[in-house]
């Protein structure tokens, strides 16, 4: 029997990473899901990578805007807190860690038919080029795209 695959957004990650108001709603989604075979691929990990990294260093005051973000990773590079807690997240929850796919004139498609961000338009494509019909996000732009169920 197949196992039901569903694709892990940068929303999930980042709720249980940074302990927001959704952090218990994402903690009960991915019990409840959790007979599926999760997937991310680099794109979403890039995203909460680099949220991770602001809020890190924004707590402890280092930063003030995402500007000086850049300037703070050139010189200190990435906190090992934040590598090392996606990395288990991701190795905890045996996340498949997929590539992402990219076709020019099918992103600018989604781009324009859907109203998508970048990112969330390169998620859905590799979505649909995988054949992963489910998303766990809590970004509602998602519900725009008709190849995806969205979980909450």
């Amino acid at each position: 029997m197949a196992v039901d695959r569903a694709y892990i957004d940068t929303s999930i990650i980042l709720a249980i990473l940074l302990e927001t108001e959704k952090s218990s709603l994402a903690q009960e989604i991915l019990e409840a899901y959790s007979e599926y075979k999760l997937i991310i691929s680099g794109i979403a990990i890039n995203e909460a990578l680099y949220v991770a990294t602001y809020e890190y260093y924004r707590q402890k005051g280092e930063i003030k805007g995402r500007h000086s973000l850049r300037k703070l990773i050139a010189r200190k590079g990435y906190p090992k807190e934040v590598l090392n807690t996606i990395n288990s997240f991701l190795k905890d929850l045996d996340i498949e860690i997929i590539n992402d796919y990219y076709e020019h004139t099918e992103y600018l498609k989604l781009l324009r038919e859907y109203k998508l961000l970048p990112n969330d338009a390169q998620i859905a494509l590799t979505c649909k080029h995988y054949a992963i019909g489910t998303i766990i996000t809590f970004d509602e732009n998602f519900k725009r795209i008709p190849w995806l169920r969205v979980i909450p």
